[in-house]
Parts: C-alpha cells; structure tokens; sequence
C-alpha cells in the first residue's frame, strides 16, 4: 500500500530536509493530534491489534487516561541572547588616549540563538571591499538596551546559504571587543563589540521593530554604546522638532580619534588627528554646544549609495527622523538601509 502524502511543501531551497516518515491514521489519530509513525512490518504485526484499540499513539476514543505530551521547544533556541553577552564598557580609561593598556576583555566563545537579521552590508562605500558584514538584533517586539550586534564576514552552514533581512538565525562563533585598526585605535579604550563565526538558519520572518531613541542617546560613547548594531528611529534631540545637518558630506579625510594613515591613501603625512575614511560619504548632526569633535554623530553611506540614490547630506537639511543601524568607528553613525529611512518634517 502506497504511504499518504503528508501534503508538506517543498522545503527551502537552500536546505535537504528529510522527508518525514508516515503512518498509521485514522480519525483518532488525527484527533490526538499526533504525528503517526511508520514501523517496520514486524513491529506492525506485533501491535496492529493495540494501534487499533488505541487508535494511535496515546489513549483512543475510548481509552482512558491523557494522551501523551512531548512540550515543544523554543522557536528561538535555547542558547545564550545577545542581550546576555553584550553590556557596558567597564573598561574605558579616559587616560590612554592611545588604548595602550587596556584591560578590555579577550575574545570568548559564543552561541547565540533567534536572532534576527535587520540589515546586511552590500554596498562597498570605501572601495576596497568593504562589505559583507550582518547586522543581527535578540527577536523581540519590544527591543532592549544591548541586544544588537555586527557580525563580521561570517561563514554559513550550509555553505551556499544566503540570509536576507528578516530571517532569524543562530551564530555560533566568537565575542571580540575590536579596540581599533593597528594603524590607530580608537583610544580611551572604546571598543566596537563583533561577532565573528558561523551564521546558520532557522526560521523567517522576524521581528524588525525600530527602537525609538532621541539624538541625545548619540552624545558620548557611554550612552551611545548600548544601541550599537541595533535598528534604531532616530529623533530630534529633546526638546527639538528636527535632525539638523550641520556640515556638507565629507569625501576624504574625516575628523576621528585616530591616527592619520600616512601612505598614499586619502591622508595626506599632515594629516592631524584624523581617519583616512576613502569615499565615505557622510555628515555631521547638530548635537549642540560642548560635545567634542570626535563624538559628533554622523549619518553614514554604509548600507547604500546615498550620494547617488539621495536625499542629499547638504549643510541645513533637515529631518523629522533617520532610520538606520547604530554603528561605530572613530565615532557613531546612523547608517540608512535606503532613502526610504529618512522621514522629511
């Protein structure tokens, strides 16, 4: 007798999953909701006759006693969430201006379960390469304090899986807190949190709910550190009806807490207190008076070409809110995932 088609679609592409065995049904089975098991033709001999007095696995319609009950595991896996492993930056030392003796953490070994892609870096806005990373945040319809995070050029299993936006995935890799590029680091400590690692599916459709924060949360690396890696709504600072841009996108070398690239990159050997930043296209916001150069926000080209697709960054543009990813390097950026992210007042 042929077995019954479970009338299951085709799996994802991307994935061989097994195809599930059938079995014995009847209407009791399919009023347990139960999923019937095929045994071999010795075990049906055996218990055919008990199958069909219990009418399936657990009691039949007139057994006695409740049916069996096997709790369903968590959707989002059982491993550690981001928001576990990430917290302050207990190590800051305002005093090692060049990250010299920084006690910052080694990297650890992490399995991170049911977090959900919110955006992946295809646009290589420096030219030499520079994309690939993914953006994950803890699945959540309500987003808290450190539960982002950038994953560095992961690997996949299955190798030839691609993740889009939304999907939810597992990464099973390593916590680094990057202190900065050999040629200059961040100093005071600061350190970009990453993930490095293997990203592996498990179900799509995530939640992807922008965390309402106002600019001021971008002032200091302190405040700001908490939303890194995050899908953010950024608003105007308290008190203000708009994002202000202060400056035309810079091309060339940006201010930062860094050191100057000396060899024929876009720095120049006299070059004072800056990052080579090659074709980053970007601008500053309006934080007001007393924050320092280096810890003004900017809005960022790293997700998508917005020199190109637009809005323009001109100096006195302004916006009702940016929608973006919170990241970091030299200082904090709100990065858009397209011009449909800034919302005009």
């Amino acid at each position: 007798m042929p077995l019954p088609d479970p009338g299951w679609g085709p799996p994802r592409p991307e994935f061989s999953v097994p195809f599930p065995r059938a079995g014995l049904s009847g209407p009791a089975c399919a009023k347990s909701g139960l999923r019937p098991v095929k045994s071999s033709l010795v075990a049906a001999a055996l218990f055919l006759p008990l199958a069909f007095v219990l009418g399936c696995t657990g009691t039949g319609d007139g057994g006695k006693g409740d049916p069996l009950h096997s709790p369903h595991a968590d959707k989002l896996g059982d491993g550690a969430k981001l928001a576990d492993v990430l917290g302050p930056a207990t190590w800051l030392d305002p005093d090692d201006t060049d990250s010299a003796s920084c006690s910052s953490p080694a990297a650890t070994s992490v399995y991170v379960t049911g977090v959900t892609v919110v955006a992946v870096d295809r646009f290589d806005e420096t030219g030499n390469g520079q994309r690939g990373n993914f953006y994950v945040e803890d699945t959540s319809v309500e987003p808290v304090e450190y539960s982002g995070a950038t994953v560095f050029a992961p690997s996949f299993s299955p190798p030839d899986l691609r993740l889009a936006e939304g999907d939810v995935a597992d990464v099973n890799g390593a916590l680094q807190e990057f202190l900065g590029p050999s040629s200059g680091k961040f100093g005071s400590c600061k350190t970009l949190p990453e993930l490095s690692g293997t990203l592996s599916f498990r179900l799509e459709n995530g939640t992807r709910t922008p965390k309402a924060i106002k600019l001021d949360e971008l002032k200091s690396y302190e405040t700001a550190r908490k939303w890194l890696g995050m899908l953010v709504k950024l608003e105007p600072l308290e008190g203000a009806n708009t994002l202000v841009v202060t400056s035309d996108p810079s091309m060339g070398c940006q201010k930062g807490g860094g050191a100057c690239v000396a060899s024929g990159d876009c720095c120049s050997t006299s070059c004072v207190d800056k990052v080579c930043s090659s074709m980053r296209y970007q601008a500053n916001l309006d934080v007001g008076a007393g924050v320092k150069q280096s810890d003004v926000p900017k809005i960022s080209n790293e997700l998508y070409d917005i020199e190109v697709e637009g809005p323009a960054l001109v100096m006195g543009a302004q916006f009702k809110s940016i929608t973006g990813i919170v990241t970091y390097f030299y200082g904090f950026h709100i990065a858009p995932r397209s011009k449909d992210d800034f919302e005009l007042p």
